[in-house]
């Protein structure tokens, strides 16, 4: 996080406010420090229970931004990244902006990514972060994503039923779409993401021995059930396929069997957050 507080300071313009949304307990001294040092308006928020979407909301909550960008603690943002966002808001239309970014591996493309039949809802993530082009956008990444204020409190922010970072900014880009907001993947707007293994609220993994934990069977079954119903299953059926029915995990039964408890035990959990329904921000908070 320090390295990119101290990029944040160097962009051109630099942002009018910066909330830095910490929650470690004890808060991180060099994270501390480096706030210290900002020459800008620096808000620390202690003593959440441990959740980006919470957090998050209550920063936009609080602000009087009328554009709010958001990014990850792991990011190495050009110079100009604020710039770019800011000269889309220039047309009235557009309402969100999928900024460009690459992580490790990555390269700039021009190519779309292959959907297939039987996974209707690949069209979620056809054209990838690193298109080259202007395009309209049906994603909006929370690593580089900007957003009308007045539109993010209308659709109620980041559900907060949402415990990890994982599709949790996908189903705000859902929500936007369905209410007929338009967002749009500038390839100007750029910043590098280095995927950090530690920070954040990331799933938890239940060792080595199974691909899905619980918490990623929350999200995945929570997420297609609550905005595509019945027509989520082919994704929920080809997560089964890939990280359950595996010819190795035949041949291990025990770790069939722990695969499939993490599957049903998450299914349980997203139950119970599907009947109790979305935790939104109300516009007036």
């Amino acid at each position: 996080m320090v390295d990119t507080l101290i990029r944040l300071k160097q962009l051109q313009p630099a942002p009018d406010e910066l909330w830095v949304m910490e929650q470690s307990d004890p808060l991180d001294p060099l994270v501390g420090r480096a706030c210290e040092q900002l020459d800008m308006k620096v808000y620390l928020h202690q003593g959440l229970s441990p959740g980006a979407q919470k957090a998050r909301n209550q920063a936009a909550g609080d602000t009087q931004a009328e554009i709010l960008l958001f990014l990850d603690d792991d990011v190495d943002p050009e110079p100009d990244l604020i710039r770019a966002h800011l000269e889309n808001y220039q047309d009235p239309a557009i309402d969100a902006v999928a900024g460009f970014y690459l992580e490790p591996g990555d390269r700039e493309t021009g190519e779309a990514r292959k959907s297939f039949w039987w996974k209707p809802l690949t069209a979620l993530e056809i054209y990838p972060s690193s298109h080259r082009e202007r395009i309209d956008s049906f994603l909006w990444p929370s690593c580089n994503g900007s957003i009308r204020r007045e539109v993010f409190l209308k659709l109620g922010g980041f559900d907060e039923n949402y415990r990890y970072t994982l599709l949790d900014d996908t189903d705000l880009a859902v929500r936007m779409q369905k209410a007929g907001y338009r967002c749009v993947h500038d390839p100007k707007a750029r910043l590098f993401h280095r995927k950090e293994p530690t920070g954040g609220n990331r799933p938890i993994k239940p060792g080595d021995k199974v691909i899905a934990s619980r918490e990623k069977w929350y999200t995945w079954f929570y997420f297609f059930w609550m905005n595509y119903g019945l027509l989520g299953l082919g994704e929920i059926l080809s997560r089964m396929r890939t990280n359950v029915f595996r010819r190795p995990y035949f041949q291990r039964p025990d770790l069939l069997l722990l695969a499939l408890r993490e599957m049903t035990v998450g299914l349980g959990q997203a139950v119970r957050s599907i009947v109790q329904g979305r935790r939104l921000m109300r516009e007036d908070d």
